[in-house]
């Protein structure tokens, strides 16, 4: 029998029969395997089947969206996922996940930051130093730039900082290493070799100030009749689950480091 989330994170039996649940989840998600894992703990509860009818970039699973492909759509909160929701193509965003981005810079290490778990200060000692930094086109990345900026009190150099209109983390690690300069990058795409670093190295991990969240839309069924919504809505509660959240909180530890691939939000007092 299909199971939907209750009060206080149980499950209830739900009257919603089993169904394939077509969705559209931001590429590093599936890289990884994460959300094959996640995906096979959910149908297992409940019955259902869930189906990964777009993978990419979040341009790409959008449209996939906007075009009714999907009924669930997953990706780092950004204009894009609010927009499908304003525009009525999505309903009810909801964060459930977070990665992390880390510093990363020429192994000379100018600033000296290395192994820092500070980011507030390991950029003040970036801006002391008098170290290149490149800034990245991610509005995301950008967000996350800004805040730790703002709370240590720290404005980049302007002479030392590049600005870029690229966010493709390739071209950005190229020009950071040509440059000899730091920069913000995803820790997971950074670390699991599937992107040259150009001789870039780790330096500020762990920092939760450089957590960006993810959000989960469900389709809108006044827009697509054909949707199902029920289970996609079963889907979303599940990703919000304290247990889920707990799985969450372990899952991939040792795969690339120490800490699990994602991190959990909270979802309760």
């Amino acid at each position: 029998m299909a199971l939907v989330a209750g009060c206080a994170g149980q499950t209830q039996p739900s009257r919603v029969p089993p169904e394939s649940v077509r969705v559209a989840v931001i590429g590093g998600q599936v890289e990884t395997g994460f959300w094959e894992a996640l995906a096979a703990r959910f149908e297992k509860a409940t019955g259902h089947r869930v189906e990964v009818v777009s993978s990419g970039p979040k341009r790409v699973i959008a449209e996939a969206f906007r075009r009714g492909e999907a009924d669930l759509i997953t990706m780092h909160a950004s204009d894009t996922i609010i927009n499908l929701v304003a525009d009525g193509y999505a309903t009810d965003p909801q964060p459930w996940l977070k990665n992390d981005l880390v510093i990363v810079g020429p192994p000379e290490d100018p600033a000296g930051i290395r192994g820092m778990t500070d980011a507030a200060e390991a950029f003040r000692k970036i801006k002391a130093s008098g170290s290149a930094f490149v800034v990245h086109a991610s509005l995301g990345a950008q967000d996350v730039l800004r805040d730790v900026l703002d709370s240590a009190g720290v404005s980049l150099d302007p002479e030392k900082t590049t600005l870029l209109f690229t966010d493709r983390a390739r071209e950005v690690l190229k020009i950071a290493a040509e440059k000899k300069a730091y920069t913000l990058v995803g820790r997971i795409p950074f670390l699991n070799g599937k992107m040259p670093n150009d001789g870039l190295v780790l330096m500020v991990r762990g920092d939760p100030q450089l957590r960006r969240p993810y959000v989960v839309a469900i389709a809108s069924a006044e827009r697509f009749r054909s949707a199902h919504v029920a289970a996609a809505r079963q889907l979303a509660e599940f990703l919000r689950q304290e247990e889920t959240q707990q799985w969450i909180a372990q899952y991939g530890k040792g795969q690339l480091d120490d800490q699990p691939l994602f991190m959990r939000v909270q979802v309760g007092p």
